[in-house]
């Protein structure tokens, strides 16, 4: 008698649904590494903005007679060292305090306005998913 060599159908076809299974249970574990990994990228940008921030009203306070108190994307843009599409706005009190922030890109949005805002305040609990585009008014820094 000849022996045959290979796989037979069903042999092929328990490896294929044993693979599927697999999939079916390990596919969502990675898409929430993914997204978890993408929110934690957006909040250490956030978390830059700040301190970006911060730095530049140092630098301005000391240069001038300090009366730039919002550093916005719309208005007074910051030199970020990143080349994304954040839209920013941080609001400094009168006592040189970070009053406010709202940073977002095309899908993640995080505000903090419990002043002083600390860059630690910034955490990926604050971060809610963008569904539709803050109007530029919010971001403009002259008050109406």
């Amino acid at each position: 008698m000849k022996s045959k060599k290979g796989f037979t159908l069903v042999e092929l076809l328990a490896v294929i649904a044993i693979l599927a299974i697999l999939v079916i249970i390990a596919l969502p574990n990675i898409l929430n590494l993914y997204r978890n990994a993408r929110k934690n990228v957006f909040v250490e940008e956030a978390q830059n903005v700040l301190r970006t921030a911060q730095q530049q009203y140092l630098q301005d306070s000391m240069s001038s007679d300090g009366s730039v108190t919002c550093y916005s994307s719309v208005d007074a843009a910051l030199d970020l060292d990143a080349k994304s599409s954040l839209k920013y706005k941080v609001v400094f009190d009168t006592e040189g305090q970070v009053s406010s922030v709202l940073v977002e890109d095309s899908n993640y949005k995080i505000t903090a306005s419990s002043a002083p805002v600390k860059i630690e305040s910034l955490k990926s609990t604050n971060v809610t998913d963008v569904s539709t585009a803050t109007a530029e008014a919010d971001l403009k820094c002259k008050a109406s």
